[in-house]
């Protein structure tokens, strides 16, 4: 049959059988619609959400086990550093001179607690900016000795718009 005997059996149809054929056909076309597109963009979404879940829990995973080896590798690098003869003295005194704030030092002073006290460096540095003291502080962080630093007074000067600083820094 061609398609033109299937228009004319159409038009001999009533209304009402017309109407029934046409709603037949759009339930046909959207129950396809649905099976074969939109359920399977549905699946493949889900199916996307739980890889996207599985590889974010993967990569903090990967967080993890790098600051486990960064801590690992600061700590092997400190006991090297402490068997080359380590002072924090002398380690502060050549980052203020890195930092180019050592002539705005106001004083540097040992300090000493009881018999199982660590090492310890209270530091004055009058007039510093910002991004020397930022300097400073990367410094002491980034120092293959570990080093704390216990204490931190900022204080603005509003003439100058720098900072006095005041640091104790503590070593192992």
């Amino acid at each position: 049959m061609d398609i033109n005997q299937w228009l004319d059996r159409y038009r001999q149809l009533e209304k009402r059988e017309q109407l029934v054929l046409i709603g037949g056909g759009v339930f046909l076309v959207l129950f396809l619609l649905v099976v074969f597109i939109v359920m399977p963009l549905i699946n493949q979404r889900a199916a996307l959400t739980k890889a996207i879940a599985a590889k974010e829990r993967q990569l903090a995973q990967v967080y993890e086990l790098s600051a486990k080896v960064s801590a690992l590798e600061r700590v092997h690098r400190a006991g090297a550093g402490s068997q080359r003869g380590f002072t924090l003295f002398g380690f502060l005194e050549d980052l203020a001179k890195k930092q180019n704030v050592s002539e705005r030092i106001e004083y540097m002073k040992p300090v000493t607690g009881g018999p199982n006290e660590q090492e310890s460096v209270e530091v004055r540095i009058k007039g510093v900016y910002e991004e020397e003291l930022i300097g400073l502080l990367y410094g002491i962080d980034t120092c293959p000795t570990p080093l704390k630093i216990r204490r931190l007074n900022l204080r603005r000067v509003d003439k100058d718009n720098n900072l006095d600083v005041t640091f104790q820094v503590v070593h192992g």
